[in-house]
């Protein structure tokens, strides 16, 4: 096997990695169980803190978010952010 053949089969193999390894984008419901720090309960299953959120201007804007309220989150790709959208007002 000559170098380029190795090389084309290395970048075979780290796309391959990096496909497996990736998560598509999805969207999430949450409730704030704490507000400073801010902390969201996603699904009733794990808490995000400050450390995985990203906030919106909407959200970001003092006193918007109280406890209790529920939110919808965008899970960027690996799942390493939350991006907290907006409050979910339920009619």
């Amino acid at each position: 096997m000559n170098n380029t053949q190795s090389f084309i089969g290395a970048l075979k193999q780290i796309n391959k990695g990096v496909k497996d390894n990736s998560q598509d984008v999805a969207f999430y419901y949450g409730q704030v169980i704490e507000t400073k720090p801010l902390q969201i309960q996603v699904d009733q299953r794990f808490i995000l803190d400050g450390d995985f959120l990203v906030l919106t201007s909407t959200v970001a804007t003092d006193d918007f978010l109280l406890k209790g309220d529920k939110v919808i989150l965008l899970r960027a790709q690996g799942g390493q952010q939350y991006i907290v959208l907006d409050k979910v007002v339920m009619t």
